[in-house]
């Protein structure tokens, strides 16, 4: 099915948790999802989802009534009886006559080829329909993509403000215990304390905003059950570069395949048929039937009979004009649909580049401050350096380590847009070899 190959495709593209990789102990005790399964749980739980696929049905309906005739084309039958008929007499007075009977079927004869052009039209909602679905599993998946990586992302954040807590609580404890030997000065301790206290708040408001990011994950997947416990799994991981380099060949992938572009596409064809069926409508549709007539005096008529409206007060012109201006509108939409998509296909290429570039830079940064870190709580153990240094060169490793972490996260933001404007539908096929039960519900 189409769905599981979007997702496949963007835990393709995505970060993914390597295999031997040290697990990341959560924070708070969950269910541990990895970000493939984030993506198979929202296709197959997600209620907006759910919902939404209900419309195939109603969609596949109204391709069953457009093949069957309408009901304005059903035979009509007019019966006229009269049973009482009188003749004034010779003398004055009435005679009776046999009753008179007439019967006439007439049948509708639509000309023009309007059915075919109402199952153009009904055909093409039911397409519509299908990439209207297939572009909010897309949205649904990259905002999932999205909040999957903002949770890691946020858990990192909160782990390395805990080593850093843990650290200065070490720190703190081995100053008292200097303390109490006369090796440090008091001014010293309380130094590291307030520093200690304030890394906690740090901490605690670092647990607040993965609190938040972890109800955004699963509002995003949709499953009540565990609406209170799922947790990212894998640590948060630069993206992989998409498949196509060049950035013309995302731009022909996107136009291609983005389902705004095909459903442009779709509504396009629907409003050519909906101009070919105004322009057969202006051709009247007549009746022709038997019909029976005998008369008050017994004399029998059998004929056919035709009835045809005649079109003087409305030609159906303006009609024509109407959905004329309408197809030129769609004709329209679809031309700036595609001028949009190659906008966002090369915005968010460049904001792609330019992220893994920080990226790269802030990789070689970080080992950098890693090791003059180590350096200085080396020198700061053998007595070379004072506290306070050692604490500025720890909040500028902190700093470096958060900054890092929010390139890092930049980055994942940065390819859901690319993801999102490319179009996660580009490598898997027209929608309807994709929903082929649906499809059978009206072939």
């Amino acid at each position: 099915m189409r769905s599981w190959a979007i997702v496949l495709l963007i835990a393709s593209w995505g970060p993914l948790a390597a295999a031997g990789e040290p697990e990341v102990v959560p924070i708070s005790s969950g269910t541990v999802i990895t970000l493939q399964t984030a993506l198979q749980w929202t296709l197959a739980r997600n209620p907006d989802l759910i919902a939404q696929r209900e419309n195939l049905n109603v969609s596949a309906a109204a391709v069953r009534v457009a093949e069957r005739f309408p009901t304005s084309l059903n035979p009509t039958v007019a019966v006229t009886y009269q049973p009482w008929v009188f003749q004034r007499g010779a003398g004055g007075g009435s005679d009776r006559l046999e009753p008179y009977f007439t019967v006439a079927w007439q049948q509708p004869i639509e000309i023009g080829g309007r059915t075919g052009y109402r199952e153009a039209i009904a055909r093409a909602g039911f397409t519509q329909t299908q990439w209207s679905i297939v572009q909010a599993e897309l949205l649904a998946l990259v905002e999932t993509y999205r909040a999957h990586q903002t949770a890691a992302y946020r858990r990192e954040k909160c782990l390395s403000a805990l080593r850093l807590s843990r650290f200065h609580a070490q720190l703190v404890e081995t100053l008292r215990r200097q303390r109490e030997a006369n090796q440090v000065a008091p001014a010293d301790v309380i130094l590291a304390e307030v520093e200690r206290q304030a890394i906690d708040q740090e901490v605690e408001a670092a647990r607040q905003e993965y609190e938040s990011a972890l109800a955004e994950l699963r509002r995003r997947i949709g499953i009540a059950q565990y609406a209170s416990s799922i947790e990212p799994a894998g640590d948060l991981q630069a993206p992989e570069p998409p498949p196509a380099e060049s950035e013309e060949s995302l731009v022909s992938m996107a136009i291609a395949s983005r389902p705004e572009i095909q459903s442009a596409r779709v509504q396009l064809a629907s409003a050519r048929a909906a101009v070919s069926l105004a322009r057969a409508d202006r051709i009247p549709i007549p009746s022709l039937g038997p019909a029976y007539e005998k008369s008050e005096i017994g004399e029998t008529f059998y004929g056919i009979a035709l009835t045809s409206p005649l079109p003087l007060l409305n030609t159906g012109k303006t009609l024509v004009q109407q959905r004329e201006a309408e197809y030129h509108r769609d004709a329209v939409v679809l031309d700036q649909w595609c001028q949009r998509v190659r906008t966002e296909v090369r915005s968010s290429l460049a904001r792609w580049e330019h992220a893994r570039e920080s990226l790269v830079r802030s990789r070689d940064w970080a080992r950098s401050i890693d090791a003059e870190a180590a350096r200085m709580r080396n020198l700061y153990d053998a007595g070379q350096t004072d506290l306070v240094k050692l604490l500025e060169v720890q909040r500028r490793h902190l700093g470096a380590e958060s900054s890092r972490l929010d390139t890092l996260w930049q980055a994942t933001q940065a390819y859901a847009d690319l993801l999102a404007a490319v179009g996660a539908v580009s490598l898997l096929g027209a929608p309807s070899s994709a929903t082929g039960s649906a499809s059978a519900a009206w072939r």
